[in-house]
């Protein structure tokens, strides 16, 4: 049996070709190509939450910032001065946090030969919730210049919550009418020291 070769049309052969060339450049175009397959599911990065800003500390100013204050409180022929000063940080002051102040008292403006005693000395803090009597020193305590008064003081926990201290400070002072006399009148010193806090990070 005879067979017979196929023959092709030249140009129906190049046409094949060409068809087949341009298969070939889609099926690389498709496979190399970056771009999702029809019908499959596409792929976005993650928007990265950003961080939440931190908490802004801020808080009033207070005296004992700076490690110590003076106070001086007149009293007609002479004055009081009180001097407070504590080791603490007071900027870091919270309601619950331990509070020491250390506190001076010295007579100023009078001669030594009229005696000056100190009967009474009381700290009551109040932190707008609660008052309470933090102490109270009696006794016969000679401040005649140039002898001074001091004592430490140790403040309770405050009130949850609570944005500062006032601590009232009292002083009952005896003074001599005259030098010798053994005689004397009353007089009564009052001061004010506000310890600002921290709350929750932040003063309110």
């Amino acid at each position: 049996m005879t067979r017979t070769a196929l023959r092709i049309p030249r140009i129906a052969a190049v046409g094949i070709a060409a068809v087949l060339l341009t298969g070939c450049s889609s099926l690389t175009d498709l496979t190399s190509s970056s771009k999702p397959l029809l019908g499959g599911a596409s792929s976005s990065p993650t928007p990265s939450s950003s961080p939440s800003p931190s908490p802004v500390v801020s808080r009033a100013s207070g005296p004992l910032d700076t490690g110590t204050v003076t106070h001086r409180i007149d009293q007609g022929d002479f004055s009081v001065q009180l001097t407070y000063w504590t080791s603490d940080n007071a900027k870091q002051y919270t309601a619950a946090s331990s509070k020491t102040v250390n506190v001076a008292a010295h007579i100023e403006d009078a001669d030594s030969t009229h005696r000056v005693k100190i009967t009474t000395f009381q700290v009551i803090q109040d932190d707008n919730a609660k008052r309470t009597v933090v102490t109270t020193d009696s006794g016969q305590f000679d401040v005649t210049p140039p002898y001074p008064y001091n004592t430490v003081v140790s403040l309770p926990a405050a009130t949850a919550g609570a944005t500062k201290l006032t601590l009232t400070i009292r002083l009952d002072l005896l003074v001599e009418t005259a030098p010798k006399s053994n005689s004397y009148y009353r007089s009564t010193a009052l001061d004010t020291l506000t310890l600002p806090l921290l709350t929750n990070g932040a003063a309110r």
